[in-house]
């Protein structure tokens, strides 16, 4: 494995970790109708380096798997909101060069995708479905928007993209 691979596996393998550790830090709120899942300011990562998405995925599967109160069905439905969202946004971003854009991409692709964490809480809880989708939206804008504060704040001292790039 030549050392670009051996740093994408360890940077994914780091994500992951962090993301996890933060979901548990943060668990009494990571999960339910009312939910801001601080460790998804990570999401916003991808917008430096696309190839940091399976660092994502692996780390909702592995704080799911750990945490949730749901099951193999929140493993699913959150690698489909984490993974489907992710992937629509790097899609689009594809043409699009600035770090802003692709961050405010990002927020609003995996924010969208909560319709199935909405879908999955109306049937689990029985609760109404347009104000728990719009709950879940806005708790992830609120840790997107944290996200891009932060990383574009550590970026200025750090330069990102060198940083994390493979």
């Amino acid at each position: 494995m030549n050392h670009k691979k051996l740093k994408l596996v360890v940077l994914n393998g780091l994500i992951a970790a962090c993301y996890v550790v933060i979901t548990a830090l943060f668990s009494s709120f990571s999960f339910g109708v009312i939910q801001v899942r601080i460790s998804t300011v990570l999401y916003q990562l991808v917008a430096y380096n696309k190839h940091l998405y399976w660092g994502m995925v692996l780390g909702v599967v592995i704080a799911n798997l750990l945490f949730s109160p749901f099951g193999l069905l929140d493993i699913l439905v959150g690698v489909g909101v984490t993974g489907g969202g992710l992937a629509v946004a790097i899609l689009i971003n594809q043409r699009i060069n600035r770090r802003l854009v692709k961050s405010v991409v990002i927020g609003i692709s995996v924010s969208l995708a909560m319709i199935f964490v909405a879908i999955e809480l109306v049937t689990i809880s029985k609760v109404p479905f347009v104000i728990t989708y719009v709950y879940l939206v806005v708790g992830q804008l609120i840790a997107q928007v944290v996200g891009l504060v932060v990383f574009s704040l550590i970026d200025r001292k750090l330069n990102l993209q060198k940083l994390l790039s493979c």
